[in-house]
């Protein structure tokens, strides 16, 4: 469900019909929140290619990015990625669902080394608190080994994530 007329994949073409078929051949189908950005063809096509360099990471980046992306989808509360993530989580990574669900409220026991768990609470401040992000935040981030460039990057990431989150809500993506 969705309240927009997105393309469905029998009528896909084009860009859209290309990616369609891309996606189908990692997932087996198209999910719903992905068919949402064919109303934006270019916008569909950057949106699976974030996701398709995601899952080429190695598993300890994969790991920290499913952690950042369940705990912004429990803030902005995004029905439709909680569950997809929280599945990731116990399924990929082992996870339990208490484990889960008590990260969700005290993000500092994500199952993280210092250096994910310094990155993971400068982001959810970048999520939830953009205003209270100060230097201090920075030079912790940097005190862990990381350059203005790669805080920079897991800042976009971070806001690219409570973007794709809003839209997801806003317009009732269900698969």
């Amino acid at each position: 469900m969705c309240l927009l007329n997105i393309v469905e994949e029998n009528d896909a073409t084009g860009v859209v019909k290309a990616m369609y078929d891309e996606i189908k051949g990692m997932f087996g189908t198209v999910p719903a929140g992905l068919k949402m950005w064919s109303l934006l063809p270019d916008g569909l096509q950057h949106h699976w290619e974030v996701i398709k360099t995601s899952f080429a990471k190695d598993m300890e980046t994969q790991k920290f990015e499913t952690v950042l992306r369940y705990l912004v989808s429990e803030a902005k509360a995004c029905e439709y990625c909680l569950g997809f993530n929280a599945g990731m989580l116990i399924n990929n990574f082992g996870m339990t669902h208490d484990e889960v669900i008590l990260m969700a409220k005290e993000p500092k026991t994500a199952p993280l080394n210092d250096t994910q768990k310094t990155m993971l609470l400068f982001a959810l401040k970048v999520a939830n608190e953009p205003n209270e992000v100060n230097s201090d935040d920075i030079e912790a981030l940097r005190a862990q080994g990381m350059s203005d460039k790669a805080i920079f990057e897991l800042a976009h990431q971070t806001t690219h994530l409570v973007m794709a989150d809003a839209l997801l809500s806003v317009f009732k993506v269900q698969d």
